[in-house]
């Protein structure tokens, strides 16, 4: 199956402001990775894998594996503990092909799956993550920045694989 069908791609509004802090960095997170998740619209498989910014060797798919590593290293074993495992090593930004598309997509859907897991485990922002030694509230704000940084990354990559300003 096509990863890239089962995904939302609509647009939503940023989260309102609000009194419990916990609710709303947590709010912040899902929004962030809904827009990080939309720029892979309106890509198919060579696009996503593109280096599409000579001489930048950096792809949308490239992010996708960047945050996958993301996600397990600071949230699924930051916070739930766990042998860290690096499934690109260091090669996460720059590797990736059209033929690895699926499984990079497959692999980073479960590793958000088990980073809201060990999420939904910790009781409070000031909980203390068993991997990392990093609160909660400090991971949450780590992991929007990541996804707010390489979001904007991947906005420009995805125009210039598409070839066009596509919205």
């Amino acid at each position: 199956m096509n990863p890239l069908t089962t995904l939302d791609f609509s647009r939503r509004d940023p989260p309102k402001t609000g009194d419990d802090l916990h609710k709303l960095l947590l709010e912040w997170l899902a929004y962030q990775r809904h827009e990080f998740v939309r720029k892979l619209r309106d890509l198919d498989h060579e696009a996503l894998a593109a280096w599409s910014v000579p001489p930048v060797e950096l792809s949308v798919l490239g992010l996708v594996r960047h945050m996958t590593q993301m996600e397990h290293g600071y949230v699924t074993i930051g916070l739930g503990g766990g042998e860290r495992v690096m499934r690109y090593g260091d090669d996460d930004y720059a590797g990736g092909s059209p033929q690895t598309v699926d499984q990079d997509l497959e692999a980073y859907l479960a590793e958000v799956e088990r980073a809201d897991e060990a999420i939904a485990a910790m009781d409070s922002l000031d909980s203390v993550g068993k991997g990392s030694g990093w609160t909660l509230g400090a991971t949450l704000i780590k992991m929007i920045d990541e996804y707010a940084l390489h979001a904007g990354q991947a906005h420009m990559i995805r125009f210039a694989a598409l070839g066009e300003v596509k919205r």
